[in-house]
């Protein structure tokens, strides 16, 4: 395959999943800002929102100022924003297009559909009323698309570049989603554990669309634990950082030729991993704390997507220090 048809499918994908991760992020900080405030409780919701999306040197103002007015125009209509949800459909098209005849049909209408759709959404006024309905159509479409993707593509090496650009995508965004509990700020550190706790982690499987798994995996409480076991370590769930990898791990092993020292090096990698993280128990992760081992994974997951990309041709060599 062409290194250019490879980047438009892994690259289409990854626009793609993070326009829904985008939908995500906005309905976490939508529902964490609706719960009961105490008097004196920092205004954090929106902040958090700002950092996890990674936006944080580039949003106009001073995040710790953020409101969901500013933080929602941010991350759905600027388009300087390059992880803006229309910023995302208007990549994710433009490589679709790139490589129109790698797709079926179903696919690049599930996607130009959904282009058209949202443009002509964002021409609206987005208020408190409508904002919901907006995100839950991204997600929707973002799930027709992958429906298109899993319906009508052979498995070949194209099917495997998409997958990649997903799992890559999805690793990254399922860290950054459950990052978002640590900014929001509890008013006392005796709150932990406490009432006010329990509701942010349970917006935050809601905003995963797995509140319902933990009830039916875990039969107990919903707590810190097992919300980490939930996304990080429980290969059942398809949000999981487990599942993401074990997809990456999958579709590499399907695309690497023993002939490439790059691409087995890299297979390598990301086996090891893997083998690390089906090793790992939740004791490990809050041990060394989990908004450190959260950064660390993230930066981890893009370093090997950018390895990835490096390796089958279409990259800039741009991996940190720390890979």
């Amino acid at each position: 395959m062409l290194s250019r048809t490879a980047a438009g499918l892994f690259w289409m994908s990854r626009y793609v999943e993070r326009m829904d991760f985008i939908a995500r992020l906005l309905d976490a900080g939508r529902r964490l800002d609706a719960l009961p405030r105490q008097e004196g409780a920092p205004l954090s919701e929106w902040t958090s929102v700002v950092i996890a999306s990674g936006s944080s040197a580039t949003f106009p103002t001073d995040p710790e100022a953020a409101v969901a007015k500013t933080v929602s125009e941010y991350l759905i209509r600027d388009e300087t924003n390059p992880s803006s949800i229309i910023a995302c459909i208007e990549a994710a098209r433009y490589n679709a297009k790139s490589v129109r005849t790698a797709l079926t049909s179903e696919v690049w209408e599930a996607i130009n559909q959904t282009h058209a759709e949202l443009k002509l959404d964002l021409a609206l006024e987005l208020d408190r009323t409508n904002l919901s309905a907006f995100l839950d159509k991204v997600r929707a479409r973002s799930i027709l698309i992958g429906g298109a993707v899993s319906e009508t593509m052979l498995r070949n090496d194209r099917h495997g570049f998409v997958q990649l650009g997903k799992w890559f995508e999805r690793a990254d965004s399922t860290a950054r989603l459950l990052d978002v509990k640590y900014h929001v700020l509890l008013p006392r550190v005796s709150d932990v554990g406490g009432g006010l706790d329990y509701l942010q982690w349970l917006q935050i499987l809601r905003a995963a669309n797995s509140a319902g798994a933990f009830r039916q995996t875990y039969g107990r409480n919903l707590d810190a634990e097992g919300v980490v076991d939930l996304l990080v370590l429980n290969s059942d769930s398809p949000r999981s950082l487990r599942t993401a990898l074990s997809h990456i791990y999958g579709e590499l092993v399907a695309l690497t030729s023993d002939q490439n020292p790059q691409q087995t090096a890299l297979l390598q990698r990301v086996r090891s991993d893997y083998t690390a993280l089906m090793d790992l128990t939740t004791g490990d992760v809050f041990a060394k704390g989990l908004h450190e081992w959260l950064t660390q994974f993230i930066m981890d997951t893009n370093n090997r997507a950018v390895e990835t990309a490096n390796a089958f041709g279409f990259g800039t060599d741009d991996v940190t220090a720390n890979s």
